[in-house]
């Protein structure tokens, strides 16, 4: 059994939803690839060593405008991580049908995106946030870095309570804060992504992490 990954141009990749919807057409139309979908199936399926290969299927083809991508569920991180940039590249999304999320150039920020559950991803959006700080169980975390040492992060404490911690490159700009609810985490991390620090610092009581 495969873990698929959908391909499509990013015009399409508004929501999950309509990334589905239009994913599910190109498969049942069944159309002869697209130069654009060709030459992202063939930059994906070229060059890639047997320690490399995350590919259920190769050469990969396309189907229209989609490149429909079957991938061993052991090697779901390395797919993610040579897809995603290519993808982007190409101004194309990435439809993950198992947690039915999509990432898209369009809206995404540079970055690497990391769970305790589903591992890494190579980019960040608000969809991604949404999706897995809304899921969390205790224990779980979830980290937003958008370059070294710079990050917000949260961990759920317990059922009704969430560590959540910034920094801003160096120990002594490292603080954290507890929050009760899933969107209120969801609505730090979103303002930080925006704006940065400036944008929560005013807005909860901050108190530096000794690490």
């Amino acid at each position: 059994m495969s873990y698929d990954f959908w391909l499509l141009p990013a015009e399409h990749c508004q929501d999950a939803a309509a990334a589905r919807a239009f994913a599910l057409a190109q498969d049942e139309a069944d159309e002869p690839a697209t130069l654009i979908a060709s030459n992202l199936a063939a930059d994906i399926s070229a060059d890639l060593t047997e320690e490399q290969g995350f590919l259920s299927v190769t050469p990969l083809s396309g189907t229209g405008t989609a490149v429909f991508v079957p991938s061993p569920w052991r090697r779901i991180q390395d797919a993610r991580d040579v897809m995603v940039p290519r993808a982007f590249a190409a101004d194309y999304g990435m439809y993950d049908s198992q947690l039915d999320i999509v990432l898209s150039p369009r809206g995404s920020v540079a970055g690497r995106f990391s769970t305790s559950r589903e591992g890494t991803f190579p980019t960040i959006t608000p969809d991604l946030i949404d999706h897995f700080v809304g899921a969390m169980k205790v224990d779980d975390f979830v980290v937003v870095e958008t370059s070294d040492e710079v990050y917000i992060q949260t961990t759920r404490i317990d059922i009704k309570a969430f560590a959540v911690e910034h920094r801003a490159g160096s120990a002594d700009q490292h603080f954290g804060t507890e929050a009760v609810k899933a969107p209120e985490v969801v609505d730090m991390m979103k303002a930080w992504l925006t704006s940065g620090d400036v944008a929560i610092t005013d807005q909860h009581s901050w108190t530096k992490t000794a690490l």
